[in-house]
């Protein structure tokens, strides 16, 4: 790996990165793109409001909420398109693949089955994009940072308790 892919990589990687960060910070205001909530409020037995609620979530994302975490991925590949670099093709492919897999996943399970998915699947992404040593690595932390933001984004929404 010279110098210009291994910048492209860093690059790719902390572009990734800060978008799940931006939103991360703003997970209340799309909050509404993949988790369904609902609160159903009981009245007390004297006939006046404020007794007991019950608070309910549901894990599903809209096609706006896969498209704004997939952003980054997207960007890669139209850059990879425009400028013909194959680097930026195996970060958009090391970075979008795990992030994926993390949006699926969460249909099935959540917590440590979660994160044990996401590190195989950014290794085997990264093992099978990268062409040496370091390029794996890089390829394998590309996706698994913003894969790691995604899953603790859902599972913050989905703890949640509103009562």
């Amino acid at each position: 790996m010279n110098r210009r892919e291994f910048i492209l990589h860093v690059l790719s990687i902390i572009f990734a990165t800060v978008w799940e960060l931006v939103l991360a910070y703003n997970s209340r205001a799309i909050s509404e793109y993949y988790v369904e909530k609902g609160t159903i409020f009981f009245e007390n037995w004297t006939g006046g409001t404020g007794g007991p609620c019950v608070s309910w979530s549901k894990y599903s994302p809209s096609l706006e909420f896969v498209l704004l975490v997939l952003l980054p991925t997207l960007v890669l590949l139209i850059l990879y398109l425009w400028f013909k670099e194959p680097t930026l093709k195996k970060s958009a492919l090391s970075i979008g693949l795990p992030v994926l897999s993390v949006i699926v996943i969460y249909f099935k399970t959540t917590g440590p089955g979660v994160l044990l998915a996401l590190i195989v699947v950014s290794a085997v992404v990264g093992g099978v994009v990268g062409k040496d040593k370091w390029e794996k690595v890089l390829l394998s932390i590309a996706g698994f940072l913003p894969g790691l933001i995604i899953g603790m984004i859902i599972a913050a929404e989905l703890t949640a308790v509103w009562c």
